[in-house]
């Protein structure tokens, strides 16, 4: 089966309240895979959690991927500068506020593998364009290489290091990724 048309099994829908369980247990999992390959991102405090899952709710920036009933996904975005991204040591691709951020993107573990983060991220890139942005950015921790092969296939460049501002893993570094919404 071709990328492609394993695409064409998921969809997208907004993020709510009743999904509580599912995204939090996703989330979980996500946390147990990291910590499992020594992977020190969302291993501090209980993040992401409630706390953020209700504001994902409350802000209407969470979304979850469906493969028909069934969650198999979940990520928020937001169109506003990421202030985390102005500490960046080397060079973004475009201006500060042309950008959409990807935030806690997590896949059932049953699911990774299946295209699911490719869906996510070909979404985040067609609603940057929609919204008039010029490029999707996205984080994550130097040693999460599934995550960092799902960033590289799927044409994202890495820019550098950045410092977390705010948050439980303050202070912490990540990879700086981004991607222009009309490159291939």
């Amino acid at each position: 089966m071709s990328v492609e048309s394993k695409m064409d099994i998921y969809s997208v829908r907004r993020l709510l309240n009743t999904d509580k369980d599912p995204v939090l247990s996703i989330w979980r999992e996500g946390r147990a895979f990291l910590f499992e390959n020594g992977v020190s991102q969302w291993q501090k405090g209980d993040y992401p959690g409630k706390e953020a899952f209700y504001e994902d709710v409350r802000e209407e920036r969470g979304r979850v991927v469906m493969r028909g009933d069934e969650i198999v996904g979940v990520f928020a975005f937001t169109l506003t500068p990421e202030p985390s991204y102005t500490t960046l040591d080397g060079s973004w691709l475009t201006d500060e506020g042309e950008y959409l951020t990807i935030h806690r993107s997590a896949v059932k573990r049953e699911s990774m593998g299946k295209g699911v983060m490719s869906y996510i991220l070909s979404y985040c890139l067609d609603k940057a364009r929609e919204e008039g942005k010029k490029s999707v950015r996205i984080d994550t921790h130097k040693d999460n290489i599934s995550m960092n092969k799902a960033l590289e296939k799927n044409n994202f460049e890495n820019r550098g290091t950045i410092i977390l501002l705010s948050g439980s893993e303050e202070g912490d570094e990540r990879l700086g990724y981004e991607r222009l919404v009309d490159s291939l």
